[in-house]
């Protein structure tokens, strides 16, 4: 595996690097299987032979059945150990593929850890490097200078290798033997995320230069995009595929109430009534609550009492 980032990634866990050396020695087997004879193919060898010659000067060999016997039996033992190995291979591989699904989280966790090593270095290399930008710069200033953009060079090349190695992870795989892709449809999103410079820092793309964009499309990461990464603060690797694409899609859901009419329920405060004085008739009296005492006078009359409402009959 060239990627160096990516190798360690999956050695950190213990699931993914026994499978995947299970599988390394599954086809090293397979390789070192020498080439042989199918059952049938051996047997008729030995019977051509004979009726060969047979033909040729009328000889018949009194043990021909035992000879194509054991040329037969031979190559059963040769076949059988080939199809084992080569089962062996196949399920590994199944077996490696299912196992690195689902631990993938874990060895971009990793990724993670050392994307913020990465940054944390470049970040003490740019105190010392001060205002210099570029080699030219660096090799005018001299001394710390110099060795300080030698290590931000290097650390520009493990930066390229962790990205290669989270979208090498992120990128949803074809299980073997499947001849139609499952995840098509998650592959083209990956790779339009991508395109757009998604996967480098945490959220929406408002605030990414377009030359970090254009990094993160093309794979071929610079110092200057190292130092932009070191000082935004908010640089990570995608834990999931969905993790990404909640960053991806942030902001662009319809939103389901545009438009509704809504009534407004908040608290109001109702003004208080003015109190009107109770309607006094003619023929109202107080009332006489103790009997004990004298009468109450007769109240003074504010209201009559109106015409009642004519009757109409309705047929």
């Amino acid at each position: 595996m060239s990627n160096q980032e990516l190798a360690r990634a999956l050695a950190t866990v213990p699931e993914i690097e026994r499978t995947e050396r299970l599988l390394d020695e599954a086809k090293k087997r397979l390789r070192e299987h020498p080439r042989g004879t199918a059952p049938d193919a051996a047997r008729n060898e030995v019977i051509d032979a004979t009726v060969r010659t047979f033909q040729a000067d009328g000889s018949w060999p009194a043990d021909l059945g035992k000879r194509a016997a054991k040329a037969y039996t031979t190559a059963l033992e040769w076949e059988a150990e080939r199809i084992a190995r080569d089962r062996a291979k196949t399920s590994t591989e199944l077996l490696a593929y299912d196992t690195r699904q689902a631990y993938s989280a874990d060895a971009l966790a990793y990724l993670g850890t050392r994307l913020d090593e990465v940054l944390s270095d470049a970040r003490e290399a740019a105190e010392t490097l001060g205002d210099a930008r570029t080699a030219d710069a660096a090799i005018k200033a001299g001394g710390a200078v110099v060795e300080a953009w030698g290590h931000l060079q290097g650390l520009t090349d493990d930066l390229t290798n962790i990205r290669s190695a989270q979208w090498e992870l992120l990128l949803p795989r074809l299980r073997p033997g499947d001849s139609v892709g499952m995840f098509d449809e998650e592959r083209r999103k990956l790779r339009g995320w991508k395109r757009d410079g998604f996967g480098e820092v945490k959220g929406s793309l408002d605030d990414v230069p377009a030359f970090v964009r254009a990094a993160t499309d093309s794979g071929r990461y610079s110092e200057a995009v190292l130092l932009w990464l070191a000082g935004v603060g908010t640089a990570h690797v995608p834990t999931s595929f969905e993790d990404l694409q909640d960053d991806a899609t942030a902001g662009t859901l319809p939103d389901a109430f545009e438009g509704a009419d809504w009534l407004d329920h908040s608290p109001r405060v109702t003004p208080q009534p003015t109190p009107q004085p109770a309607k006094v008739f003619p023929h109202s009296s107080a009332p006489h609550l103790d009997h004990s005492q004298p009468a109450p006078a007769q109240p003074k009359a504010n209201a009559t009492v109106g015409d009642p409402k004519p009757l109409v009959y309705r047929y």
